[in-house]
């Protein structure tokens, strides 16, 4: 599939635990020529090259993060390249983003993912025990040289479902930058995948 205008940044968002990377790669399969950017993966990098002792620490290293990877969505769209970008993007990070993509003329699309958020939370914790996820993620302390094991990991940043709920209702996902295309995603197997490439396309 080949998109409307090449000066496309689409952007996947929404809760944590809604399936934003697997979508995004979905999303990426159909659309070959896009350009991947993931916050969380400059995040990691940055995680392991600092390290941090508490939130506070954590929070710096994560500003640091987000300044690079603005840097780094303003040097793609100065190369003209049709981009993804995923993370929980969010109120907050609205105003930057729309700056970015007017001042560079490019089309904004957004996939907002969302869902039963009780059935996103459990889903979410069942990903931190199952996959290789970065420890950063799970707690407010993190040196990659002490080489922490998930079975010696203290993940003292996983919140209770009512700061997760409350976090959810506090930044709002729904940031409609360009189009905006909803997406339940309580059920992956009900998503109509097909469907929603369909409409990335005629955007």
């Amino acid at each position: 599939m080949e998109l409307k205008h090449s000066n496309t940044v689409i952007i996947v968002t929404g809760g944590p635990g809604t399936g934003k990377s697997y979508a995004a790669r979905r999303i990426q399969e159909a659309f070959p020529g896009l350009s991947i950017l993931s916050y969380d993966e400059i995040k990691e990098y940055e995680w392991d090259r600092f390290g941090f002792d508490n939130g506070i620490q954590k929070d710096r290293v994560n500003r640091f993060a987000l300044e690079e990877f603005y840097l780094t969505l303003q040097k793609m769209m100065w190369q003209q390249k049709s981009i993804l970008i995923e993370y929980p993007f969010n109120q907050r990070h609205k105003e930057q983003l729309l700056e970015l993509i007017h001042a560079s003329g490019y089309h904004g699309v957004t996939v907002l993912l969302h869902g039963d958020w009780k059935i996103i939370y459990e889903r979410g914790l069942t990903r931190n025990r199952t996959d290789n996820r970065h420890p950063g993620h799970l707690t407010t302390s993190y040196h990659k040289e002490t080489g922490i094991s998930s079975e010696n990991l203290m993940p003292d940043a996983v919140p209770t479902y009512a700061e997760f709920r409350a976090d959810i209702d506090q930044k709002n996902y729904n940031i409609q930058i360009g189009k905006t295309i909803a997406v339940d995603v309580t059920d992956f197997s009900k998503v109509d995948f097909e469907k929603i490439l369909g409409k990335i396309a005629e955007m």
